[in-house]
Formats: structure tokens, sequence, C-alpha cells
């Protein structure tokens, strides 16, 4: 019974910490603009039965509300139908309001060919970020295209961030 209660006590706490930490976030900015692939800096593909297992790691650049230049490790997977899904991480040394610092951030897409075109849409989670950006948060959508001479994917984003203390 002493364990119980203090366990509901520990998540309480937990709780109330999280509620104070939301109130003294900033309010919510709208977010958005265009991130480009520049450069594919690592690459393997193999199959895993019929799916084609891609992993790579590329840079480039986005603008808009979040500006300045980004590296991801994503992992797309091509389904024999044409469908393919990829889930990845990155980082952007980028610029918010004229605040600069490095902002971390996983992603996650689904997409399908279009009239030949890969196309995508999915989510962006700002996990994290240093320097003048410390606190920063927030969720974009996303939806983009892949070159399929270049491997290389063009992406607009809008949604939401704001900062914590």
């Amino acid at each position: 019974m002493k364990r119980i209660g203090t366990v509901a006590l520990v998540s309480a706490i937990a709780l109330l910490i999280g509620l104070v930490g939301v109130a003294m976030a900033s309010p919510p900015t709208t977010a958005s603009g265009t991130a480009n692939q520049t450069g594919i800096t690592d690459l393997e593909v193999r199959m895993a039965g019929p799916n084609v297992i891609i992993e790579q790691t590329t840079v480039g650049v986005v603008s808009g509300t979040l500006s300045g230049t980004f590296e991801d490790t994503f992992t797309v997977v091509l389904h024999p139908n044409g469908r393919f899904t990829a889930h990845g991480s990155g980082s952007c040394e980028c610029t918010v309001n004229g605040v600069t610092g490095v902002i971390q951030y996983v992603t996650s897409d689904t997409g399908e060919e279009v009239n030949g075109v890969p196309t995508f849409e999915g989510r962006q989670v700002i996990t994290g970020a240093t320097g003048g950006l410390s606190g920063l948060r927030g969720v974009v959508q996303i939806e983009g295209t892949v070159d399929l001479g270049t491997g290389l994917a063009n992406t607009t984003y809008s949604g939401a961030i704001h900062t914590h203390p």
C-alpha cells in the first residue's frame, strides 16, 4: 500500500511539473517554408524480401520561418506496390526570428509514385535545440517530391513552433 502511494505521489508531481512547463511555454508561432536536399553524403541500398531499403544521409537548405542548413539521416522502405515509408532524424543550424542555434528533429512520412513522381507527406517533430534556440519545440506537416534523377527531395513545411524556458 505504501509503494502504491509513493508511485501515485511521484506521478502527481511529474504531472504538475509538466503542466507548469506547458503554462510557461511561449504561445505557438506559425512556421512555414521549404527544405531542399542539396546532396547525398552517404548511401546504402539493400533488399529485404521484396522491399528495397535505402539508408541515406543528406544535406540541404531550409528557408522560411526556419532558415539555415541541415543534415539528416533516413531509412526509406520501398514496397513492391510503389508505396514507401521513411523515418529519420537530423539537425539544422538554423535561425528563427533572428536567433540562431542548432535544432534537432525526427521525421516520418509515407508516399507513393504519382504520375511518375515520388510524392510524400508526413510530419517533423522538433525535439530540442541548443544555443539561442534552446527550448524550441514544434510540429510541422511536410509534403514534397523526390527527383528520380538525383534522389533528392524538395519539401514544404507548415505548422507551429514555440519555446520552453
